[in-house]
């Protein structure tokens, strides 16, 4: 019996789809890091997973919080009770103090709801309306009611994919 070697198939990508796709990664990250606050609260440039991976274990500021509650629309005691803390923890923190590994993460998966969340429904200001508004696809909830556990991130994400797709919601 005569073995047959099985030949790897190679895929090319034509030099403007690379860099493309290299300028949507690159805008990608620098959108989630404007969310956070830009270079004031970020000192590394975000170009790709592993440095959100860096940044969760490192610790953002609590800084950060402050703009990314103006994007979502909420107060900082909102923040809080999304993060699973006192609002007097928070409140008790300098600007500059790094938060902790866990309350890191929950504000990068926020972030990039932010961003996600953005580009589907058009601006910052509609993104915040639809946030706070009850939807039926969420039992007559608002999507920031399930902001507070990762799975409610990412029941959201979907809804926000659905949307994207014309489904209605």
């Amino acid at each position: 019996m005569e073995k047959r070697q099985k030949k790897a198939k190679t895929y090319s990508l034509q030099k403007s789809d690379a860099s493309a796709m290299v300028e949507e990664a690159a805008l990608k990250y620098e959108t989630l890091g404007v969310i956070l606050g830009g270079s004031k609260t970020v000192k590394t440039d975000l170009t790709g997973d592993f440095d959100l991976i860096a940044l969760t274990r490192e610790g953002i500021k609590k800084s950060t919080l402050k703009s990314l509650s103006q994007y979502l629309g909420v107060s900082m005691e909102t923040m809080s009770r999304l993060l699973h803390s006192s609002y007097r923890n928070i409140q008790r923190k300098d600007d500059d103090e790094l938060l902790d590994t866990l309350k890191t993460e929950k504000v990068l998966e926020l972030a990039a709801l932010t961003q996600r969340g953005i580009a589907v429904i058009g601006n910052k200001v509609a993104f915040s309306e639809w946030l706070h508004a009850p939807l039926p696809a969420l039992a007559n909830q608002s999507p920031l009611d399930y902001l507070d556990t990762s799975f409610g991130i990412q029941m959201v994400t979907r809804l926000l994919g659905r949307l994207e797709q014309g489904v209605y919601s």
